[in-house]
């Protein structure tokens, strides 16, 4: 041990890596292992996109930009929402940039949260939120939805808010959903809003995969309350930059101010060129993310047939690039052995239900961020597995 581990905090020490992480360097690599952990999309970057890169770097942008984000790219943000999604913010006081949503995230928790405080979590959900709030020493309380969408209720919502009264900073809402694909209706986000109007909680609206969605139109939520709303995007799903790390906070100017100290101390500011190539696919990119999407929705469609046939259970994905499938009743043992049991039987790994709560769901995660011919061949696999399970058991 070295002279200065002693000096890691607490937390820090007895804070869980994300599981879904742990699965995918475990199973990613094995030629064997068809992997259907991450929700990485498997489209290539468009070219006019990586164009737009080089062309940055030619032109000398390898400066320090503002610390908020270029402010063309700040631009296109805004008018990308307002044409969207109706949402209206000013570029100059109401967007700055981040490293992907999960800076936009992490700055919020930070910028927002002391030790004690409150998140709200509806679970099942994205670990990050509940891994920034631990760090900062704030308390992460699960909101338990129920089967079979999973989605909080108003009914739910206010009696957390008055449970846990001014102890509150933050509730996250993140939809479509990950890890189960479902969404809000226009009606259940109008519900939502009227008991936040009652309570004085920041929302962090989580909508990176609103551009995903295969159903119903998206109302943000940002939209009914915007002096309550810190709206987190980005271009890692909608236009296949997950590495490029370009994401967004949009929301009060007086808010962004201070949210924004934390994220220039954390970071300072992101890379020029990648700026300038999530500002083309803003501007130019609905063709790009229109083809990613339709194949999505083809393999969704082919997703929920092929399991249908076999005879797993599972919530219906609205959007996003997931689908959250129940365990089978007789299998004994929790959603990491299940996990475990397919990646080691049928060689198909996914993510179980523990990457996303602590509560004891028999639920796993299948991401259909992966090509069609994967699809096939992993659904052939659980096929025969789930058949041979059930021999087993009888």
């Amino acid at each position: 041990m070295s002279k200065i581990a002693s000096l890691v905090p607490e937390n820090l020490k007895s804070a869980k890596p994300s599981l879904i992480r742990v699965l995918n360097n475990k199973y990613g690599h094995d030629p064997e292992v068809i992997n259907l952990t991450v929700g990485e999309p498997d489209f290539k970057t468009a070219d006019h996109v990586k164009l737009a890169a080089i062309k940055s770097i030619l032109n000398d942008h390898t400066h320090y930009p503002h610390n908020w984000g270029t402010s063309t790219l700040r631009n296109a943000i805004s008018q990308y929402l307002a044409s969207h999604f109706d949402l209206h913010y000013d570029p100059e006081s109401e967007i700055f940039v981040t490293e992907g949503a999960s800076g936009a995230i992490s700055t919020i928790i930070d910028g927002l949260c002391q030790p004690d405080d409150v998140v709200l979590i509806p679970s099942p959900a994205y670990t990050l939120y509940r891994i920034n709030t631990e760090l900062r020493g704030a308390r992460a309380v699960e909101l338990e939805t129920s089967a079979p969408d999973f989605k909080v209720t108003p009914q739910l919502l206010r009696e957390a808010l008055v449970k846990y009264g001014s102890a509150v900073k933050v509730l996250v809402l993140n939809y479509p959903v990950n890890p189960t694909g479902a969404t809000y209706t226009v009606d259940e986000v109008r519900a939502l809003a009227a008991v936040f109007k009652e309570f004085n909680v920041a929302i962090l609206d989580d909508e990176i995969y609103a551009d995903l969605l295969y159903t119903d139109k998206q109302l943000p939520i940002a939209k009914l309350l915007p002096d309550q709303t810190l709206y987190v995007s980005g271009v890692s799903k909608n236009a296949a930059m997950t590495g490029w790390r370009i994401g967004y906070i949009c929301g009060p100017s007086d808010i962004l101010k201070s949210l924004a100290k934390v994220h220039q101390a954390a970071i300072s500011t992101t890379a020029t060129m990648n700026m300038d190539a999530a500002e083309e696919a803003l501007r130019h990119g609905d063709i790009d993310t229109a083809r990613m999407k339709a194949a999505y929705d083809q393999r969704r469609k082919f997703l929920m047939n092929a399991m249908d046939k076999i005879g797993f259970r599972y919530t219906k994905p609205q959007g996003a690039f997931y689908l959250w499938v129940q365990i089978p009743d007789n299998f004994v043992g929790d959603s990491l052995a299940y996990a475990n049991h397919l990646a080691e039987k049928a060689k198909v790994a996914i993510v179980p239900a523990a990457a996303f709560t602590n509560r004891p769901l028999r639920y796993f995660r299948i991401s259909y961020a992966a090509s069609l011919s994967d699809l096939k061949q992993a659904t052939e696999r659980l096929a025969k597995i789930f058949k041979a399970d059930q021999a087993s058991y009888k």
